[in-house]
């Protein structure tokens, strides 16, 4: 019995895991938007009969509707640029952290420990450049937000 109800659960699961995944892919966007693909989905799903996904797909547009506004979406992208900006601050200085390290190793002469410096360097250089281009984005995102 028990298997037969996880075997009955599973496709209503995996219909709100669709619906709500397709919203957070429209993270970016405004609340019509968001609205407009939740409302395609359930138009596609229904033309496959795919009653289990049409359900969770209207449940996410119930929620959607009820707690959507444009000024919920500018706060939330605002707390992420602010986050992505704290972030990048950390990286910046792990960075200046690092070439610190680098030139003590430098100076003392240490090959192996230069070559390690470098290794780390490069990395963090890498993951910096990575949360300024995710931060740039989360600008963008607020800007066309806040039009």
């Amino acid at each position: 019995m028990k298997k037969m109800t996880k075997m009955a659960i599973m496709p209503v699961v995996l219909a709100l895991g669709v619906g709500f995944s397709s919203m957070a892919s429209a993270g970016g966007y405004d609340c019509n938007a968001k609205r407009a693909a939740i409302e395609y989905q359930i138009q596609q799903a229904e033309k496959y009969g795919n009653y289990h996904r049409i359900a969770g797909l209207k449940r996410a547009l119930n929620e959607l509707n009820a707690h959507c506004t444009n000024g919920s979406l500018i706060k939330d992208a605002q707390k992420k640029v602010e986050k992505l900006e704290r972030k990048l601050a950390d990286k910046q200085q792990d960075v200046r952290e690092i070439k610190g390290d680098l030139r003590e190793a430098q100076a003392k002469g240490d090959a192996r420990k230069v070559a390690k410096y470098q290794r780390k360097l490069q990395e963090k250089q890498s993951d910096m450049r990575e949360v300024a281009a995710d931060l740039r984005q989360a600008q963008a995102e607020l800007a066309a937000l806040q039009k």
